[in-house]
């Protein structure tokens, strides 16, 4: 029957949901930074070209002021930088750092103040201006040094850095058809710092706020899924324990019905073999005259040995009825087969050895059907073996099984015999009846394992009784289960 493997447990380590935890916190917490740095960059873009914008627009206000005005008039350097100097009187524009400007080539053509240092826009910047659009840049920590010159061996007074936004935007004709020049203002850049600031702080703590929020609600979720999961499994446990005691109780019925199918296959053999004797017995008792003695002592050794081999089965179904369980060691099991040979083995002149190479205990049930196998096997092996010669048990271990082999030194079997060696009341010895072999192969099929003659020879017989590991390993997970209880 097959056994019913307990549930491992699920989570059974007790830091995996604190693990589960801190796994889904930090996921959280990169996508919230992750967006928080997408978010921030673009708000600076908007914020920074709000004022690129609006200067842009400025500047076409003072070029374009008057409706009369034409390309002609804008494109002389003069207007452009009267426009320029237009422009940066704007209230806004009052932190105005520095100016340059560019012919539409992005050739310098001047600067304000005239220290500032000479410059080339950026390749990007100038592609963008010539689509007549504003460019807008940040600059947190701009160096000074760069963009004042300074005399030679004289400290600048300047700061060496500072924060400058840097604005660049076209000057052009009305029709947007033609670039007439270019400028780049630098304004002072402390205002947009702090508001730069500012946003940064709303945003950290915005995302701090989400990520609390965000990581409570997964900390509970994730607790409340653990908590669900350790019922359900809990539950499955308390299953699988009732179905492994269920289990255990359809093998022990299983194996009492099989034992009471046996019992009822041997009284069936033993019925006609134990009436004819007992009348030959009858009436050779009644018949003192008759014959000499050996018919009657045959069957006396007949009718004890049958006698025996009852009692033998009546013991092992009165120990399976009983709630009595415990384990044989393969040791214990060959002292027990010894004990109950060694006399028939000093009548007869036979020495009777023993080998164990295999490990292991069996349940007590099973222990007791397997001596009377075996017993059985030596005592035909001694009946066979002429005296001074030795009959040999020895039991090993294989892959899947345990292999119990009784060798004699006998004359070995005729080929007749072995073809119907294990029929009832079928024997190769002179006065047997084959019961014994036939009970034993009854046995064996009843614990799943296999008798057979291995060989015959003139030297001797070597029966081979082979029986799963499985029976030892039952034995083990019956050992667990009762420590467990």
């Amino acid at each position: 029957m097959t056994q019913i493997q307990k549930p491992l447990k699920i989570g059974r380590s007790k830091y995996l949901p604190l693990f589960l935890v801190l796994l889904e916190l930090a996921i959280l917490g990169a996508v919230i930074a992750a967006a928080r740095q997408y978010v921030r960059q673009k708000l600076r873009e908007q914020i920074a070209g709000r004022d690129a914008q609006f200067l842009y627009a400025s500047s076409l206000r003072k070029q374009f002021g008057d409706e009369t005005a034409d390309s002609t008039s804008i494109s002389n350097q003069a207007d452009q930088l009267a426009t320029v100097v237009e422009t940066l009187q704007l209230p806004q524009l009052s932190g105005f750092f520095a100016a340059r400007l560019f012919d539409p080539k992005g050739d310098l053509v001047v600067t304000m103040p005239p220290d500032l240092t000479d410059a080339s826009l950026d390749p990007q910047d100038l592609a963008a201006i010539r689509q007549f659009k504003a460019v807008s840049h940040f600059h947190p920590k701009a160096p000074l040094s760069e963009l004042l010159m300074t005399i030679p061996g004289e400290k600048s007074a300047h700061a060496e850095v500072a924060p400058l936004h840097e604005i660049i935007v076209p000057l052009h004709a009305p029709d947007k058809k033609q670039l007439v020049g270019i400028v780049q203002y630098y304004l002072h850049g402390e205002n947009l710092a702090d508001e730069f600031a500012l946003l940064d702080a709303r945003l950290t703590l915005q995302s701090l706020a989400a990520f609390v929020g965000g990581g409570a609600l997964m900390v509970v979720a994730v607790g409340l899924a653990f908590r669900r999961l350790e019922r359900a499994n809990r539950l499955l446990a308390e299953r699988t324990e009732s179905l492994l005691k269920a289990n255990q109780e359809l093998a022990m019925a299983a194996k009492i019905s099989a034992i009471g199918s046996v019992t009822a296959h041997l009284i069936h053999g033993l019925k006609n073999p134990l009436f004819g004797l007992q009348n030959f017995v009858s009436n050779r008792g009644g018949n003192a005259d008759s014959g000499s003695d050996t018919e009657w002592q045959a069957a006396l050794s007949s009718t004890r040995r049958m006698q025996t081999l009852v009692n033998d089965v009546v013991r092992v179904l009165r120990e399976e009825n009983s709630n009595v369980q415990y384990q044989i060691t393969l040791t214990e099991l060959v002292e027990v087969i010894s004990s109950k040979a060694q006399p028939l083995a000093k009548r007869a002149g036979v020495e009777l050895q023993t080998q164990i190479l295999a490990d292991g205990a069996l349940p007590n049930r099973e222990a007791n059907l397997l001596i009377l196998i075996l017993e059985n096997l030596i005592h035909n092996a001694i009946q066979a073996s002429p005296s001074g010669q030795p009959v040999e048990l020895m039991i090993s271990a294989q892959a899947q099984t345990v292999v119990c082999e009784v060798r004699d030194h006998g004359p070995g079997l005729a080929e007749t015999a072995q073809n119907s060696l294990f029929a009832p009341c079928r024997s190769s010895k002179e006065g047997g009846s084959g019961i014994g072999l036939a009970i034993s192969k009854q046995l064996a099929n009843h614990l799943g394992a296999a008798l057979e003659l291995k060989s015959s020879s003139p030297q001797g017989c070597v029966f081979s009784l082979s029986f799963p590991k499985t029976l030892l390993d039952s034995a083990q997970l019956s050992s667990a289960l009762s420590c467990a209880g």
